[in-house]
């Protein structure tokens, strides 16, 4: 629906000599949209999965790419975005996932009262190549306001809403045609998904060998104990049990992040 099929098509042609489409009639609005309009019941990688699996039904295909994106706003002003990406391999039983977590440059959601606020909110995020929506809830109703291409829509709609009565939010849209951060995101995924489906298993062949956890756990350089720190990348495949671990030759680490000497 959003485009996402060319974030990854040259990644997929240039790695692995392999096209990525999609699916004709697919609507992953269902599984829940950044507007609130649908809510997002399922997990970021269910909802990934959910998507390629329904997308390989309507195009009669093995292979299924999704991706999902969420963004939270836990860091005062700041928002984070967790992106991923999944890959299904019906035939050879596989799932892999990449993953990338960024703080967005875009600022979270505001309520405006007049239409000068949402027109300077809205160049401020980069309007019009970063879109932009707006919510309204009038009587507990919530309506949201998409594909705006003109300043002079986006102030038409939010006058009439205020005139209405109505309390009116404005917030980046974050769907990856209309968020070019996002959509770099979703292309360097795309990057590693397929140099990690170029890389083999050792051990049984089959394609996808890659990074699946870390291992924490760096000794303090004062009292030895483990910190929270990351020692080692761990690497795995997909459809057979072999794992192999990649320290990150980090030999000891500051005081500072060990709980026992920096309780």
């Amino acid at each position: 629906m959003h485009g996402k099929e060319h974030l990854a098509q040259q990644a997929f042609r240039d790695i692995l000599g392999a096209t990525v489409s999609a699916a004709g009639g697919l609507n992953t609005d269902q599984f829940g949209t950044f507007a609130g309009d649908i809510p997002r019941t399922l997990s970021p990688r269910s909802a990934a999965r959910a998507k390629a699996r329904l997308g390989m039904q309507i195009a009669g295909t093995t292979l299924g790419l999704a991706s999902e994106g969420s963004f939270s706003s836990g860091f005062g002003p700041l928002v984070e975005n967790t992106e991923i990406l999944l890959f299904i391999d019906k035939t050879l039983g596989l799932e892999l996932v990449e993953g990338a977590v960024n703080i967005s440059a875009l600022p979270g959601g505001r309520r405006v009262d007049n239409a000068d606020s949402a027109l300077a909110f809205a160049s401020a995020a980069g309007f019009p190549e970063q879109g932009v929506i707006v919510q309204s809830t009038n009587d507990n109703h919530l309506t949201v306001y998409k594909n705006f291409t003109q300043l002079s829509d986006l102030e038409e709609t939010v006058d009439m809403l205020l005139t209405d009565q109505s309390t009116v939010t404005i917030l980046p849209d974050y769907r990856a045609h209309k968020s070019p951060a996002r959509a770099e995101t979703i292309r360097r995924l795309s990057y590693q998904m397929a140099r990690r489906l170029a890389t083999p298993c050792s051990l049984c062949q089959a394609p996808g060998f890659g990074q699946v956890d870390i291992e924490r756990g760096v000794p303090c350089s004062d009292c030895r104990s483990a910190t929270a720190l990351i020692a080692a990348d761990l690497h795995g495949c997909g459809r057979c049990t072999h794992r192999t671990r990649i320290p990150r030759g980090q030999a000891t680490a500051d005081p500072q992040w060990c709980d026992y000497c920096n309780p």
